[in-house]
């Protein structure tokens, strides 16, 4: 029941910062950006994305390996595009995040929540690589004609993901926690955090990994704002990079909290507040967040179709997310 209701109130978010931003953008020259679209353009912002998701499953691989587990770059190339599929087409995006560390542990073994804790860690990695180029473009300048505020506003996000990862790889801090855990009164619960404080103590041990990993989130994170810049050009527009160097690692940050439906109506907002500030006209700002989310549905569809492949070849190595007994298992 709390579950449908925090669905309910996500959707009610959405749709109502769908309704705002549109309420705010002309919607006839919405109309005539979209319909004058250059296609070349996106589809450069979308090969651009995909060469993006190279990196993406490369720093996934190593994170991997890292923790004794070998599973195919192909596997797991094509398994970031089955995440996108589940992302774009369920109600949240753990629920690609699942689909991901099924796959990956039907391949390289372990127990789905060490799979799990992988691919949270290459989240905050990511977010770091990400905020940190935000913050090198803000030191520019490009961030003042903005908002000032936004260089406190990257800093301050900075420190909070860089924390935040040095507190979980940090022995102390997880045997504090490990202290708290084992009040909880729900058995799958402490096991569940038990495991993943365990994965993270191998990540703790394992700082080369870990470099290489910011480093090709730095790789896969700059490919990420390229897509977004090359997707003015298709509707007139020629903000400079910097600018979107400042402005798509807030709106990441926007995105990731928990108000909305995978994103919908979040970005949008957050897209048109902040390129708007840096010259774009706003229905060009918003015509940029549909088409981006355009090529993410894209992609998304193009996993189903691998997922389907999969299935055909292999019924039994779907990526289907598991079930909470599935879970329970493998963590007794």
């Amino acid at each position: 029941m709390k579950k449908a209701l925090g669905r309910a109130v996500r959707i009610i978010v959405s749709v109502g910062l769908l309704f705002w931003v549109l309420r705010g953008v002309d919607l006839e020259v919405l109309k005539s950006k979209l319909a004058s679209a250059h296609f070349g353009w996106l589809l450069l912002a979308f090969a651009v994305n995909s060469v993006g998701n190279v990196f993406g499953a490369w720093r996934w691989k190593l994170l991997l390996q890292s923790q004794g587990r070998d599973v195919p770059m192909p596997r797991l190339f094509g398994s970031y595009f089955v995440g996108l599929f589940f992302n774009n087409f369920l109600p949240s995006t753990i629920g690609g995040d699942i689909v991901r560390a099924t796959d990956s542990k039907k391949k390289g073994g372990g127990t789905l929540t060490e799979h799990l804790t992988v691919i949270l860690v290459e989240r905050l990695i990511g977010l770091l690589a990400t905020l940190a180029l935000g913050g090198l473009a803000a030191m520019t300048g490009a961030a003042h004609d903005i908002d000032p505020r936004i260089t406190w506003a990257l800093g301050g996000a900075l420190l909070i993901a860089g924390g935040g990862l040095y507190l979980v790889l940090h022995p102390g801090f997880r045997h504090r926690v490990m202290k708290i855990v084992e009040r909880v009164p729900i058995a799958f619960a402490r096991r569940t955090i038990g495991k993943m404080l365990g994965a993270f103590e191998l990540f703790s041990q394992a700082r080369g990994a870990l470099a290489g990993n910011f480093l090709l989130s730095l790789a896969f994170q700059f490919l990420l704002i390229v897509h977004y810049w090359l997707i003015q050009f298709a509707f007139g527009e020629h903000v400079p990079f910097l600018k979107f160097v400042v402005v798509v690692p807030l709106v990441f940050c926007v995105i990731i909290l928990p108000i909305g439906i995978n994103g919908l109506g979040v970005r949008e907002s957050a897209f048109v507040a902040l390129l708007s500030r840096a010259g774009m006209e706003p229905a060009s700002a918003l015509a940029l967040s549909l088409a981006s989310y355009g090529i993410a549905v894209l992609q998304g569809l193009i996993g189903f179709g691998v997922h389907l492949v999969r299935l055909v070849r292999d019924p039994s190595a779907s990526a289907a997310p598991e079930t909470p007994a599935d879970l329970d298992s493998p963590l007794a």
